[in-house]
C-alpha cells in the first residue's frame, strides 16, 4: 500500500543526510524497533501490523529474523510513543477497521543514527539444528541422520522457490527499477546464493554419511566390480 502524502512541512529526511546525535529516547531502543522501522521505510509504505509480518518474512528473515505480530504491536507502540512512527485507521470493510503505521520524519532520522553508528562488537551466531543433529549422528541410525538432512534439503529449497517467486513478483510491479531498494535487493540477491550454497553443500553432506556405511557399500550391486591388476616387476 502506497503512503499517504506527507503534512505540509513534514518532508522527510534523506537517509544519506546526516540526521544529528541521537535523543535520549531513541537511544534505547531495541534491534528490532529498528527493523520495524525500516520496513516501513524501505518501500515508503504505510502497512498494517500483519503486513509488516508479511514483508518480515520475505525480505529478512534469512538473515535476521520475523518476529511476531504481537512483537510487531509492542513495537508499534513504543514507536508512537516515541513519535517516530504515526497510525491512521482504515476500512478493510463493511464493518471492520484497521491501524496501519507509517515512519514520520523523527523515525527517518532515527532510523538514519541507527544505521550509520558503528556496531557492537559482537560474534554473529548461526543457529543451525539440523547441522547439530548430524554432528552427533553417532547416537542415532544413519537412516534417521538422512532424515534430518532430507527435511532440511527440503526447507532450502522451499525457500530458493519462494525467493524466486519474490523476484519475479518485484519485476512484475516495477521495484527492480526503484534505485532506493538497490540495497535490499542486493541482500536478497546475496541470501538467493546462500541458498544455493547450502543445497550443494546439504547434498554433499548426505554423499558423505552415506559412505561412511562401508557394509551397505559391501553390498551394492548397482555397479560391476572389476579386479585390480598390479602392474608385475621386472
Amino acid at each position: 500500500m502506497a503512503r499517504a502524502p506527507s503534512p505540509a512541512g513534514s518532508t522527510l529526511r534523506s537517509m544519506s543526510e546526516p540526521a544529528g546525535p541521537a535523543p535520549a529516547s531513541d537511544q534505547s531502543l531495541p534491534a528490532t524497533a529498528y527493523a520495524v522501522l525500516g520496513i516501513l521505510s524501505v518501500n515508503d509504505e504505510e502497512l498494517s501490523p500483519g503486513e509488516i509480518k508479511v514483508r518480515a518474512d520475505f525480505g529478512i528473515r534469512r538473515f535476521y529474523w520475523s518476529p511476531a505480530v504481537s512483537h510487531i504491536r509492542r513495537e508499534l507502540r513504543r514507536l508512537l510513543e516515541l513519535g517516530l512512527v504515526e497510525e491512521r485507521e482504515i476500512s478493510i470493510g463493511p464493518v471492520r477497521t484497521s491501524q496501519v503505521y507509517q515512519t514520520t520524519k523523527e523515525g527517518e532520522q532515527a532510523l538514519a543514527r541507527w544505521v550509520s553508528e558503528r556496531p557492537p562488537e559482537e560474534t554473529v551466531v548461526v543457529k543451525n539444528s539440523a547441522l547439530l543433529r548430524v554432528y552427533l549422528g553417532e547416537k542415532a541410525p544413519p537412516e534417521t541422520v538422512l532424515s534430518v538432512i532430507d527435511a532440511r534439503l527440503d526447507q532450502v529449497e522451499n525457500a530458493i522457490r519462494e525467493s524466486q517467486w519474490g523476484r519475479r513478483r518485484s519485476a512484475e510491479l516495477g521495484l527492480d527499477e526503484q534505485a532506493s531498494l538497490r540495497f535490499p535487493r542486493a541482500v536478497g540477491e546475496y541470501m538467493l546464493r546462500s541458498l544455493y550454497f547450502e543445497q550443494g553443500n546439504l547434498r554433499q553432506l548426505r554423499d558423505t554419511i552415506v559412505g561412511l556405511d562401508a557394509e551397505a557399500f559391501r553390498q551394492d550391486v548397482s555397479r560391476k566390480r572389476g579386479p585390480v591388476r598390479h602392474r608385475r616387476e621386472g
